[in-house]
């Protein structure tokens, strides 16, 4: 394989997926299983709209909520070698602005902020099926059957106003173990993923209150069809059960039982810069986000011999 492909390769593997929407459990992200070499950095910015009941926390007594978020973010990838196996490590900073509107206990009511949403941080393990690649093997390599595993944590460093409903930030810890699956197939790739996310409790909740909530289970599939070194496409499904939430102790009829979409092009602009572009849809059967989402997002890599 020439070098300037693998690069470019390289590149797509890496690239931004559905961008990361603060609180939203199901990322449907492709190719977060995929084998890359060690010594690999990966800059991307992104923008993404998302409109519908987003954004939310579903405890929170609000009906008939409309949105409008607007996010840009910052995501840094780093691949390296821990204890023989291939890992990767990302970080990713939001900001944020949006509208909401609805109606609290029967009285319309608005709500405009911008600011920084929470971080995350994320680490990724391939324990079976890849090895440790230095830059110069990567080209003699074929993905057969991969097994990994997945860590994300959500640090409350965003904006966050305990006298207001609806905030940028959370105001508490989430963390998301995940085992996933990554099966290639001639230029077809398909990947399982499953995992859940617990919560710490939020001790300063509108009015004083204390927020907690249940684990979250969620169950992804992506189906990923390559065209040409750097070029793919990628549709994929989650599903996503449970979560309900608790206001000093008492259950509030919260358990949420929902699916997300997702459709994902990456394009390559050069061995060391591409774009993705991203479609997501949200619908819940029960409580729960239903929304709309589009993205872009621009990404550099380097490193590597």
């Amino acid at each position: 394989m020439p070098k300037q492909s693998c690069r470019i390769i390289l590149l797509a593997i890496a690239l931004l997926g559905a961008l990361a929407l603060p609180g939203w459990a199901q990322e449907i992200e492709p190719r977060i299983y995929a084998n890359i070499p060690v010594g690999m950095n990966f800059l991307a910015v992104g923008y993404s709209h998302s409109s519908g009941n987003v954004f939310m926390d579903p405890s929170l007594p609000i009906e008939n909520l409309d949105a409008r978020l607007n996010i840009v973010l910052a995501r840094y990838i780093r691949s390296f070698n821990l204890f023989g196996a291939p890992a990767k490590f990302k970080a990713v900073l939001p900001w944020s602005s949006g509208h909401w509107d609805g109606f609290l206990d029967g009285e319309f009511r608005t709500r405009d902020t911008s600011g920084f949403a929470d971080a995350r941080l994320g680490l990724g393990v391939l324990l079976v099926g890849a090895p440790v690649l230095e830059p110069s093997e990567f080209s003699s390599y074929e993905q057969e059957m991969v097994v990994g595993l997945g860590f994300n944590l959500v640090a409350p460093t965003g904006q966050y106003d305990s006298s207001k409903l609806i905030n940028l930030g959370s105001n508490r810890w989430s963390f998301r173990s995940e085992l996933g699956l990554s099966k290639a197939f001639n230029k077809w790739t398909v990947e399982v993923a499953g995992g859940v996310w617990v919560y710490t409790d939020n001790r300063d909740f509108f009015g004083g209150n204390t927020l907690s909530q249940d684990p979250f289970l969620v169950a992804k599939v992506n189906v990923v069809r390559s065209i040409r070194p750097g070029l793919w496409w990628a549709v994929g499904t989650g599903y996503g059960q449970g979560g309900r939430t608790f206001i000093d102790g008492e259950p509030r009829d919260t358990k949420q039982k929902n699916w997300r979409l997702t459709a994902m092009l990456v394009y390559p602009l050069s061995p060391t810069q591409g774009l993705s572009l991203t479609v997501v849809s949200g619908r819940t059967f029960q409580a729960g986000p239903d929304f709309d989402v589009a993205a872009v997002a621009y990404q550099v890599s380097w490193g590597g011999r």
